[in-house]
């Protein structure tokens, strides 16, 4: 268990490569936030990672907007009281959504 007691961030956590390191850490001890704009993949990918183990929590959140991000962090730390790891897996260009 390398990631008992961690706190990870997975921007872009819903699917894809996100998705598969969320596997991972959950596979690993972890508690994992998933943050993505896809609300229905980011929820099932974090029963997934509390299926495999891990605590997970899904978080809505567009990158691109530091109010966003802000707020998620705060919620992070609100229920886990800290973040040890972050991935920076989403993608996004502020002002163009």
């Amino acid at each position: 268990m390398l990631l008992k007691d961690k706190v990870a961030i997975i921007t872009g956590g819903a699917s894809g490569i996100g998705r598969g390191i969320a596997i991972k850490f959950a596979e690993e001890g972890g508690s994992v936030v998933i943050s993505d704009i896809t609300e229905p993949e980011g929820k099932k990918t974090a029963a997934e990672v509390s299926q495999k183990g891990g605590n997970g929590l899904f978080v809505r959140c567009d990158v691109t907007s530091s109010r966003q991000v802000q707020e998620m962090v705060s919620q992070v730390i609100r229920k886990f009281g800290r973040i040890d790891i972050l991935v920076n897996n989403a993608g996004g260009v502020p002002g163009a959504g």
